[in-house]
């Protein structure tokens, strides 16, 4: 058991804390059976619940047992532990790792447990205090059901259950919004309640608005909209894999205020398999390439990348990796992939939410246009980038070997 005195926390967390202002104090005052903060993207609605959950229900109280819960429990490691993990650090709290159990053991007698609902024997019998839905618009309405019965640990004090959304329509709507209930605290939040956003990104979250209406209602202004006209229904997501492919490619996708993504693609007649992501923002190229080391696990596949950036993959090319330009074409890319079955592994969390809300834009009249709405791409890209260009162009000439030196 963690042993830490009960002064040395406290006097951490004080006046250490940078918090947005409307979430934290609306979550201090919450007194509901159920917290529900939800809104557009950027609004720091997932990392402000995770700074109060840890200071002001955990490091403030004793014995207390946190549940935070996410869809697929393969995803939690690259989402929700990470965040947790960063606040832990940020507040220089002692915590204590037990990976293979998949809990942090904090001062008090505290334990954080992560789990996936796709799991369900691993929560069943238990019981917790706090409970915390991350991206509840993963789950199903039963999910949450399940859940709340979790919430059922002897204290002193009130058990709650808190979900963190962007709004989406579907059940969260229809349970949190569609009507009204006395043990349930709402509260909305856009990216306007952000002071700690970058420029950039908010100038992106603005151009929405030009692209397409139902994106910048969702994940700008954080309002309810439907997803309609999605590009791939061609997609399964699944904890069940070959342990054997006919090759294996990697696409990737070059950012640093957006994220760089890559994918690790396995393909088996004819059908594309998504095994690992890498996802990551404010990456120099030195510290992806370090990245990689551990990321690209076959040293002679081929790497994929954004052709608009030439130096970036000499680079790559000049520390041992085998990346090449790729074909960027947009719609033949996404043609091809449709014919395709594509397998997304569960721990590929990024992944699964872009494709879920990749869509066709619109012009005013509402007719479709042959160009996906650019916005929360980025896997996607990686995806078309290694697909296309290997598969389509398979013993074709699509760039000059000289020039890149990949020879």
């Amino acid at each position: 058991m963690l042993a830490v005195e009960e002064t040395t926390t406290e006097e951490r967390t004080k006046n250490k804390v940078k918090v947005i202002e409307k979430i934290y104090r609306f979550l201090q005052q919450a007194r509901a059976k159920e917290v529900v903060v939800y809104g557009g993207a950027g609004s720091g609605k997932s990392y402000t619940v995770a700074q109060f959950l840890i200071i002001d229900k955990l490091l403030s109280q004793r014995n207390k047992y946190l549940l935070i819960a996410r869809k697929y429990n393969p995803s939690l490691r690259l989402t929700s532990y990470r965040l947790v993990l960063d606040v832990l650090n940020k507040l220089n709290v002692p915590y204590l790792e037990h990976k293979v159990d998949q809990t942090i053991e904090l001062p008090r007698r505290n334990v954080i447990f992560f789990r996936g609902i796709d799991e369900p024997e691993k929560i069943k019998s238990a019981e917790f205090n706090y409970i915390w839905m991350e991206e509840a618009t993963e789950f199903e309405y039963n999910d949450y059901l399940q859940l709340k019965l979790r919430l059922r640990r002897a204290t002193e004090t009130k058990n709650q259950m808190y979900l963190t959304y962007n709004s989406l329509d579907g059940w969260t709507k229809k349970q949190f919004y569609d009507r009204v209930d006395s043990d349930v605290e709402v509260l909305h939040t856009w990216y306007v309640d952000n002071p700690f956003l970058d420029e950039e990104y908010v100038q992106t979250l603005e151009k929405l608005i030009e692209q397409d209406e139902a994106f910048y209602r969702i994940y700008a202004l954080g309002e309810y909209a439907e997803i309609k006209n999605k590009i791939y229904s061609n997609y399964t997501i699944t904890n069940e894999v070959p342990t054997a492919f006919d090759e294996i490619i990697y696409g990737l996708d070059f950012g640093y205020n957006n994220p760089t993504a890559c994918l690790r693609i396995g393909l088996k007649d004819g059908n594309i398999y998504i095994l690992d992501e890498l996802y990551e923002r404010y990456k120099t190229n030195q510290e992806l390439i370090e990245m990689l080391r551990d990321f690209v696990t076959e040293p002679n596949a081929p790497i994929y990348c954004d052709s608009a950036e030439p130096q970036r993959i000499q680079e790559l090319i000049q520390a041992g990796y085998y990346a090449m330009p790729s074909d960027k074409s947009v719609k033949d890319g996404i043609d091809f992939i449709k014919r395709h079955k594509i397998y997304i592994s569960e721990n590929c969390a990024n992944t699964i939410k872009e494709i879920e809300s990749y869509k066709w834009r619109e012009d005013k009249e509402g007719n479709l246009l042959e160009e996906p709405v650019k916005f929360m791409d980025h896997t996607m890209d990686a995806l078309r980038y290694a697909v296309y260009t290997h598969m389509y162009h398979a013993g074709t000439k699509i760039f000059d070997k000289q020039e890149w030196g990949v020879f």
